[in-house]
């Protein structure tokens, strides 16, 4: 009899052992998942911190380009307005030269070409 005393003192301890290997596992596997999710919260935060700063970093950029941009339009517009005004004064005056009012008209180039 002292032998199934023993068995069961054995499968006693046995299914004590196993409970408590799979309490201590399971709390050694929350501990071990609790720090990877931590490390991963910890590397999003990151990496949205580099993608804003990366966002912030364009917007500055476009708004200085669109300054720029503005600049040169104003820039090109002042010239423009200004290389019209002084080609449309000029335009007269060579027009003037080139074609005066009394010359008499070329009857080669106006007459009508005779219908077939």
């Amino acid at each position: 009899m002292e032998w199934a005393l023993t068995f069961a003192a054995f499968i006693i301890g046995s299914v004590f052992g196993y409970v408590g290997h799979s309490v201590v596992t399971r709390n050694n596997k929350d501990k071990s998942q609790n720090k990877q999710l931590e490390q991963t919260q910890l590397e999003l935060s990151q990496y949205k911190q580099e993608v804003s700063d990366h966002v912030d970093d364009h917007y500055k950029q476009l708004t200085e380009l669109t300054h720029l941009l503005n600049k040169v339009n104003v820039q090109w517009s002042a010239s423009a307005t200004s290389i019209t005004a002084t080609n449309s004064n000029n335009s007269q005056s060579t027009l003037e030269a080139i074609d005066p009012p009394n010359t008499i008209e070329d009857s080669t180039y106006t007459e009508k070409a005779a219908s077939i």
